[in-house]
């Protein structure tokens, strides 16, 4: 492929975290976790974005993934899978390393670039979906799908950001509802943000990097955060007493953490490669700056998010990202550090 290898070992780089990964699989407890009735087990994952047909950062997160597997119940990669447009299509799932838990994906700007008829998009992105587990969307060349995790409560519903939107409006609003009889936690993912956000956390998982005050044209820029089609049925769903979580994105290539004026709660996560453009930190070939992703956990039961960062932990501020501890429910931070 002509990608060059870290020499420095993803275990290595992840095992400052490891007591932490290990926290993040358990629930309240420890070592007996009926004491407190808890009728959901947390779900851990690793959710990563903006790959970019980068063989060797794929490969490294499988190698985590693969290590750490007992802790996990699957990953997600929350689109640009190919490098800038369809043509720059490289089939890590056949050529990478396997793993045993899915590796879900979807949709992001460049996979579809440029404009790239959604068959094809799809044959190229969802072509190893077999282990998924996943419930499609009835629809030609699907890419919008829902999984559940019973065992904790939660439903993950995927998006697509780019095809198909009134048909994904109605369907995203039917299973809502039905999640909403159901009980069931909700969680989605997508690219990009579902609108911007006006409430903030205090928590250093969020970008302090001011983009629009020295690039006045990012406002125009593919990367411009934007109102999309999904805000406003999530928004719902919360407004009618649905239990949502946070919903999941990349696209931006650096963090990004809070609530848009609907209450819609969005995590985006920095970039998985070292190649970082609109990053807010230097990224270094083997060292630790070169990897970067998340080890999320979400437990029902106390209605908290925590994550681990994997690889990249601080930004331009010095700022730490190695743990967050977040009260999604009553918008609090519990731990940041």
């Amino acid at each position: 492929m002509g990608q060059h290898r870290a020499q420095k070992h993803i275990l290595d780089i992840a095992r400052p975290m490891e007591t932490a990964i290990i926290q993040g699989s358990g629930g309240r407890g420890g070592f007996y976790p009926f004491l407190f009735g808890d009728p959901y087990r947390p779900l851990q994952f690793v959710h990563f974005s903006d790959i970019h047909s980068i063989l060797d950062h794929w490969d490294r997160i499988m190698t985590f993934i693969n290590h750490y597997e007992k802790y996990l119940s699957f990953a997600i990669h929350t689109g640009d899978f190919v490098s800038g447009t369809i043509e720059g299509f490289v089939d890590l799932y056949t050529w990478g390393v396997p793993t045993n838990i899915p590796v879900l994906n979807c949709v992001g700007n460049h996979d579809r670039a440029p404009r790239a008829p959604k068959q094809r998009v799809h044959d190229c992105i969802f072509n190893k979906t077999d282990n998924w587990g996943a419930t499609f969307m009835d629809c030609e060349a699907s890419m919008t799908y829902y999984k559940d995790f019973p065992e904790s409560g939660i439903r993950l519903i995927v998006l697509d950001d780019y095809f198909d939107l009134d048909a994904q409006v109605k369907w995203l609003r039917d299973l809502l509802a039905r999640s909403r009889e159901e009980g069931m936690h909700v969680m989605t993912a997508m690219h990009q943000l579902t609108s911007d956000l006006v409430d903030i956390p205090d928590t250093t998982f969020h970008s302090a990097m001011d983009f629009m005050q020295v690039a006045p044209q990012y406002q125009a820029d593919a990367h411009a955060p934007r109102h999309t089609v999904f805000e406003d049925p999530i928004g719902d769903f919360i407004e009618e007493g649905g239990h949502f979580i946070c919903n999941l994105c990349g696209h931006y290539h650096r963090d990004h953490f809070g609530y848009t004026a609907r209450g819609v709660l969005n995590i985006a996560v920095e970039m998985a490669t070292c190649w970082a453009p609109w990053d807010d930190t230097r990224r270094v070939f083997d060292s630790q700056s070169y990897d970067c992703f998340n080890v999320t956990s979400v437990d029902v039961n106390t209605g908290i998010i925590r994550i681990v960062r994997i690889g990249n932990n601080f930004d331009y501020y010095m700022r730490r990202k190695e743990r967050l501890c977040f009260d999604y429910v009553n918008r609090k931070v519990i731990f940041n550090g």
